[in-house]
C-alpha cells in the first residue's frame, strides 16, 4: 500500500469534503424523499410545520412594519397579527397533511392550484372568525370599522400574494433537490461502476496455473470467484448489511488464500450484535485488497492481515492492518480504491463518515468510521 496515500486525522479528512457534498446530503437515507410531482414539503413532519410558522412570522413582522406610523404599536399589534397568522399556518399545515396522499398523485399545476385554494380558503375562514372575535373583544383598532367584506378581501389578497410566493419557493427548492439527487445518484453510480476487483486477472492466472497440478483448488477458486462477482453485480443498493460485507470479504480472502498459501495469515476480531448494521456496499473488500496487494504480497515471507470491527458509541469502526515491505518501491499504488471509498462516504454521510489511513511502525493501518 502506498505510503504517500496516508491522510490527515479522520475528522480533518472528513471536513475536507467538497463544498457541494453538503447539498448532496438531501439524498441520504435519513433525508426526506423527493417525490416526482409532489413539490410540497411533508407537513405531517415537524420541520415543515416549523418552516411554515417561520414564514408566517416574517409576514407578520412585515405587515406590522408596513402599518401607518400612528398605528405602529409594535407590542400588541405584533402579538395579535402573529397569533392570527400562526392559526392560519397551523390549520393550513393540518389540511395539507391530511390531503398529502391525494396531492402526491396530482400534476404540478393541479397540486399548486389545490394548495392555493386551501390556503386562501383557510385564510378566509380564520379571518371571518377573527373579525367576529375582534368585535366581541373590542379590538376595533385592529379592524376596519364597518368594513366586513373589505377586511376579508384585504386578507384574501395578502394571502394570495404570500401563497403564490411560498408555493413558488417550495417548487424551486423541490426542483433543486431533485437535480441534486439526480447528480448525487449519478456520481454514486459512477463510483460503484469503478469498483473493479484488481485481483481478477491475477486470479485467472492463478486458475490457469493450478489446473494442471491442483485441479481441485482451481475449481474451488472458480467457485469463490463466481460467488464474489455474483454478490457484487446483483446488489445495486448503496448499502449492505455488515454481515454480508464480512462474508464478501472472507470470500475474497479465500481466493487470495489459495493464491498465496501459507504466506497469508488472517486474524478477525468482530464484536457481537453488529450483523444488521448498514455499511456502504463494497467498503471492506477494497481495504482487504489493498492490504494484500500493497502489503503482504510484497513481503517474501508474507504476513498477518488483521481485521477489527467494533462499535464506538454511535459509530461503526472497521480497522484493517497489515505489515509492509521494507522496500520503498513495493509500496506503489494509485490510491484509487481508497479515494473511491472516501468519495462515496462523502456522498452518503457528508462529514459523519470518513476513512483514515496511516503508516505505523507495525505496518499500515486503515480505519473506516461510519454512523450506525
Amino acid at each position: 500500500m502506498a505510503a504517500d496515500d496516508s491522510k490527515p486525522a479522520c475528522r480533518t479528512a472528513c471536513r475536507a469534503a467538497p463544498e457541494h457534498s453538503k447539498f448532496e446530503y438531501a439524498w441520504r437515507m435519513n433525508a426526506e424523499p423527493v417525490t416526482p410531482q409532489g413539490f410540497l414539503p411533508d407537513f405531517c413532519r415537524t420541520p415543515a410545520v416549523l418552516s411554515l410558522l417561520l414564514i408566517s412570522q416574517i409576514v407578520a413582522c412585515l405587515l406590522v412594519l408596513a402599518s401607518p406610523a400612528h398605528d405602529l404599536i409594535l407590542g400588541p399589534r405584533l402579538i395579535v397579527v402573529s397569533l392570527y397568522l400562526h392559526w392560519i399556518s397551523l390549520l393550513s399545515a393540518a389540511a395539507l397533511c391530511w390531503l398529502r396522499r391525494y396531492l402526491d398523485r396530482m400534476s404540478v399545476t393541479t397540486l399548486a392550484g389545490v394548495a392555493f385554494i386551501v390556503l386562501v380558503g383557510i385564510t378566509l375562514l380564520v379571518s371571518e372568525m377573527a373579525y367576529h372575535v375582534g368585535r366581541f373583544m373590542g379590538w376595533e383598532s385592529f379592524l376596519l370599522p364597518n368594513a366586513h367584506l373589505l377586511f376579508l378581501a384585504r386578507n384574501a389578497l395578502i394571502c394570495s400574494i404570500v401563497a403564490a410566493a411560498v408555493l413558488r419557493y417550495f417548487y424551486v427548492i423541490h426542483a433543486w433537490r431533485r437535480q441534486v439527487q439526480a447528480s448525487a445518484e449519478a456520481r454514486f453510480a459512477a463510483l460503484q461502476a469503478r469498483i473493479r476487483p484488481h485481483f481478477f486477472f491475477n486470479s485467472l492466472n492463478s486458475v490457469a496455473a493450478l489446473i494442471p497440478t491442483r485441479p481441485d483448488d482451481a475449481e474451488s477458486l472458480i467457485e469463490d470467484l463466481s460467488d464474489l462477482f455474483r454478490a457484487i453485480l446483483k446488489n445495486r443498493q448503496p448499502f449492505n448489511r455488515l454481515a454480508d460485507e464480512i462474508e464478501l470479504g472472507k470470500t475474497y480472502l479465500r481466493v487470495e488464500q489459495i493464491r498465496l498459501g501459507e504466506r497469508l495469515t488472517q486474524h478477525w476480531q468482530v464484536d457481537d450484535g453488529l450483523d444488521d448494521l448498514q455499511l456502504p456496499l463494497l467498503s471492506l473488500q477494497p481495504l482487504l485488497e489493498n492490504a494484500i496487494y500493497h502489503g503482504i504480497e510484497c513481503i517474501p515471507g508474507g504476513g498477518t492481515l488483521s481485521v477489527e470491527i467494533r462499535r464506538d458509541k454511535d459509530e461503526l469502526v472497521i480497522v484493517v492492518s497489515n505489515p509492509m515491505s521494507a522496500r520503498e518501491d513495493d509500496h506503489g499504488g494509485s490510491g484509487i480504491a481508497q479515494d473511491n471509498i472516501r468519495q462515496r462516504l462523502r456522498l452518503l454521510y457528508d462529514d459523519r463518515g470518513c476513512l483514515e489511513t496511516r503508516q505505523t511502525q507495525e505496518g499500515y493501518r486503515a480505519e473506516l468510521r461510519v454512523p450506525v
